[in-house]
């Protein structure tokens, strides 16, 4: 009987766990849940989607008076936390899943909501992020949210940076607190911003100017006003840019939405959902006479009369304003919601996962074939 001689065993041996090795590494095109096709990007993701609800106190910083509220000498932000778990877990979300082992950590995305508004309102939006592996913290602001002791305030804006660096900072610390729920689940070096409306102005405040927190990689503004970006306020900042908005917006300008683009340095994209509104980038379905109402009952601001509020630098917070009209969105709610997340679940997975799929898709795809967008771009 023939016998093979025991190097020529050892080299075959070898040879098969070399093709095995080329074979997983070329059928995986990209990292490990980021999106390659326009179906993938509109689905759910691979995961489950887990919820927490954490209460933040930053005891460094207070709250100015308003109105009958005498303010306070700390800021509470109660934050609801959206994060992979296992993949039976139920849908939309299960409370307190335990987070997904093994694949973490994952990219953390603070998301920022609108004016008068709540982080719940756009939980179909941080579900699907989840679903596709990232955590996502979105925080009701003390100053802007919907019930404001004393009423939001639009030029409370300008805080808003710090408690997104805040949240940063506090889910970073659970992710590394031993038996917490987070633990292991948050990746330091991956962190992107989002937010809608005066949340999108907050995501922009975040990556310019002197309140940028640094290890942002990646920025999402939804509908935000950003009449006062320059040239100059950008400088050589070059975090990757998403600025999108909608055609029908009554309450922010479609080319203020677009401000950030223009002077962004790349890579920068700009997405303009034909027959898309305001409100309906939440989980509203109505016409932008909901919000105009919401911006219109605020309380007299000091120096809202175009000079700024005291205190913030100079910048109007209701500069960007247009005149409310409340005419019907042409473009259904949810197919509204359902670009923005495909459109968003691309971007970051470029930026945060340095996927060359997701680029190639966000570039190309979604840049040529929805009916319902139009994308300009400047990425290399």
């Amino acid at each position: 009987m023939h016998t093979t001689p025991r190097y020529a065993l050892i080299a075959l041996v070898a040879a098969l766990a070399a093709a095995v090795l080329l074979a997983c590494s070329s059928s995986s095109a990209g990292p490990k849940g980021a999106v390659a096709t326009l179906d993938e990007a509109m689905a759910r993701g691979q995961y489950g989607v887990g919820v927490t609800t954490l209460e933040l106190v930053d005891t460094s910083r207070g709250i100015e008076p308003n109105g009958d509220y005498a303010g306070a000498g700390e800021r509470k932000l109660v934050t609801l936390v959206w994060y992979p778990t296992g993949a039976l877990a139920g849908e939309p979300e299960v409370k307190d899943a335990p987070a997904a082992q093994g694949d973490g950590p994952y990219p953390l995305i603070v998301f920022a909501h609108g004016f008068s508004s709540l982080a719940r309102l756009s939980a179909s939006y941080g579900q699907h992020l989840a679903s596709h592996g990232y955590v996502v913290a979105a925080p009701d602001f003390p100053e802007s949210h919907l019930g404001t002791p004393g009423g939001p305030r639009l030029g409370a804006v300008t805080n808003q940076p710090a408690d997104v660096s805040f949240v940063i900072d506090s889910l970073i610390d659970f992710s590394e607190e031993e038996g917490h729920l987070l633990e292991g689940a948050v990746d330091g070096e991956a962190i992107g911003v989002t937010g809608h409306s005066l949340g999108g102005l907050t995501t922009l405040l975040t990556i310019y100017g002197d309140s940028r927190d640094e290890r942002v990689d990646a920025a999402l503004p939804i509908a935000a006003p950003g009449c006062f970006l320059t040239d100059e306020t950008i400088g050589d900042i070059d975090v990757p840019l998403l600025a999108l908005g909608g055609s029908e917006d009554q309450l922010v300008r479609p080319s203020t939405v677009r401000q950030p683009y223009d002077v962004a340095n790349q890579p920068r994209y700009y997405v303009d959902l034909i027959g898309a509104n305001h409100i309906q980038f939440a989980d509203i379905d109505a016409d932008d006479s909901i919000a105009a109402a919401a911006v219109g009952s605020r309380p007299p601001e000091e120096g809202a009369d175009g000079e700024g509020e005291e205190g913030d630098g100079g910048f109007n917070s209701q500069g960007c304003e247009e005149d409310p009209l409340g005419v019907d969105p042409v473009l259904d709610g949810e197919r509204q919601r359902e670009l923005l997340r495909t459109y968003a679940i691309a971007f970051f997975d470029a930026y945060l996962r340095d996927s060359d799929d997701a680029k190639s898709l966000l570039q190309d795809t979604l840049a040529t074939s929805i009916d319902e967008a139009q994308v300009e771009f400047d990425a290399d």
